[in-house]
């Protein structure tokens, strides 16, 4: 698997490398739209995403911590389910990453929960690279063990929030209107 280090500040390489090792150690690994975008290469990272490490403490909540380790912001979040497929150990920083199709999964759940723009860019780049958006309905209804999706594609066709965001820094030439356009026309084609 090819990954797309170019996404991340020289900041976040070298906390990646530090918190890699005890990641792996550990049993965690690299999830949320750093880790799309570091196995698709589609956008900038924002921040780090692991599910746990020790850091400087920021905000706490349970199953949630945000704080700061090598100065970049990170956030760890517990995950209770379990992968779907094995993690990608990057043997570079010796971090595992969460598979596409997990994050596939994860992002589905972000999306109905929240709506993030980036979380609908996440899911478009997975929809042109990797998957349709039947497999990953799929794929979702596997790791949580549900059948209805309503919510799912309620979530999907939802953009009121997406639309107050700014565009995160892009690679690929896509702009918001053509990613809500296609994940529309996704949502058609999977309700017929």
């Amino acid at each position: 698997m090819k990954i797309h280090a170019d996404i991340l500040t020289a900041a976040q390489q070298r906390a990646l490398r530090r918190l890699g090792p005890f990641a792996l150690r550990e049993g965690f690994y690299l999830g949320g739209g750093t880790a799309v975008a570091l196995q698709l290469g589609h956008r900038l990272a924002a921040s780090l995403r692991q599910e746990k490490i020790p850091f400087v403490t920021g905000q706490a909540e349970r199953g949630t911590l945000h704080g700061r380790a090598y100065r970049v912001q990170l956030s760890f979040f517990e995950y209770a389910y379990p992968l779907l497929k094995p993690a990608f150990h990057w043997r570079e920083v010796g971090c595992p990453i969460a598979s596409l199709a997990d994050l596939a999964c994860m992002k589905l759940a972000a999306i109905a929960q929240r709506g993030s723009k980036k979380d609908f860019i996440d899911l478009y780049a997975l929809g042109q690279k990797r998957y349709s958006l039947t497999d990953m309905l799929a794929f979702y209804r596997s790791k949580y063990d549900v059948r209805d999706i309503g919510h799912i594609l309620y979530g999907l066709s939802y953009f009121d929030e997406a639309e107050k965001e700014r565009m995160p820094r892009m690679i690929w030439n896509v702009d918001w209107k053509e990613i809500r356009k296609t994940v529309q026309g996704w949502v058609k084609s999977c309700a017929r």
